[in-house]
């Protein structure tokens, strides 16, 4: 079937991929501007913002596709890795990658899906399953980052995922052929201060609580 036929390919897969990346990157982005409240020490702006977004139809929508994505960033992510092992076990004379990022890609895929599921049962269940009406977004992010094994699982997750970002940027941009040759570079540049500068704004705002929370304790 002409619907399924992307999947067949390895071009297809790799553009599914580049395309669900820079939507999930899109979605990094919005959580970075949205957790800068938390650095705020009123929280009223973060309880509006996710009372706001909470109340909306359009945002449950979008967070039933938001999961699409990710399932299907990881189905294809793990399908290409296993493909890439099974050539290379056909012709072991096929040179590694020099990249770390590229190397790692598979690593911080993994290390970013558990910190996803911790993420999401610490957050996500309470929130939205469990105990709606009293879970408080801003009580509870600045609990999580009080602790200093939540923090450094976050900062670890975060490195993890400035690694993954950098390798998932400059292989979409090669990725779409419809890309100017003279644009690649510039698009390199842009990606390359994306991957490092989300990443490190989560980390600075949890490192930030958390020595916060533990001034306030001494």
């Amino acid at each position: 079937m002409k619907l399924f036929r992307p999947f067949t390919t390895t071009a297809g897969r790799k553009n599914i991929e580049a395309v669900t990346g820079a939507l999930l990157l899109l979605f990094c982005v919005e959580h970075l501007a949205a957790n800068l409240f938390l650095l705020l020490n009123d929280p009223a702006p973060y309880r509006w913002y996710t009372e706001s977004m909470g109340r909306s139809v359009f945002v449950r929508v979008l967070e039933v596709g938001l999961f699409g994505l990710f399932i299907l960033h990881i189905g294809l992510g793990w399908a290409m890795r296993k493909r890439q092992r099974e050539i290379r076990k056909m012709n072991p004379r096929i040179p590694k990658a020099r990249d770390f990022a590229t190397r790692t890609v598979g690593l911080t895929g993994v290390v970013i899906l558990i910190f996803l599921v911790v993420h999401l049962v610490r957050f996500f269940l309470p929130n939205k399953v469990v105990r709606p009406e009293a879970f408080d977004l801003y009580n509870e992010a600045h609990q999580a980052f009080s602790s200093v094994w939540y923090t450094l699982l976050y900062v670890f997750a975060m490195a993890a995922l400035a690694f993954h970002l950098r390798h998932g940027i400059a292989s979409a941009i090669v990725s779409f052929k419809r890309v100017p040759p003279t644009l690649i570079p510039r698009l390199r540049v842009v990606g390359g201060w994306l991957a490092i500068i989300v990443p490190a704004g989560l980390a600075y705002i949890a490192v930030h609580i958390y020595l916060v929370t533990l001034g306030s304790k001494l």
